[in-house]
């Protein structure tokens, strides 16, 4: 196996993005779920071409629930009340940004749920 160029720490080294336990609590999380789903799949993190594409797949649905929670998350907030604003505040952009990311797909699942 060639040795990997890349100069941070393996996805199979404990010290991986700070670690399960790190500073940054919200990158710890992220690093516990991959490590979580990889241990429930029976694939342990390894430094090779297997572990490294095992951890890209649970990254990946990861990354897309993450996208469905947040959608979920800024409807209901848009359902209360809450302004775009306020919504681009909580998610550290503009209101404008905002809006362009999510103003569709909060309509939409308004306009689904008055028809059900």
């Amino acid at each position: 196996m060639a040795e990997s160029a890349w100069p941070y720490p393996s996805y199979a080294d404990p010290r991986w993005l700070g670690g399960e336990r790190g500073a940054d609590r919200h990158l710890a999380a992220v690093v516990r779920s991959v490590r979580g789903l990889s241990q429930e799949a029976g694939q342990p993190a390894t430094a090779d071409i297997d572990g490294v594409t095992d951890a890209l797949g649970h990254l990946a649905a990861l990354a897309e629930r993450i996208d469905w929670a947040l959608l979920s998350v800024v409807g209901e907030a848009r359902s209360l009340g809450m302004s775009w604003s306020a919504v681009g505040a909580a998610l550290g952009v503009s209101k404008q940004a905002a809006q362009q990311r999510f103003a569709r797909y909060v309509a939409e699942a308004i306009e689904q749920a008055g028809n059900s």
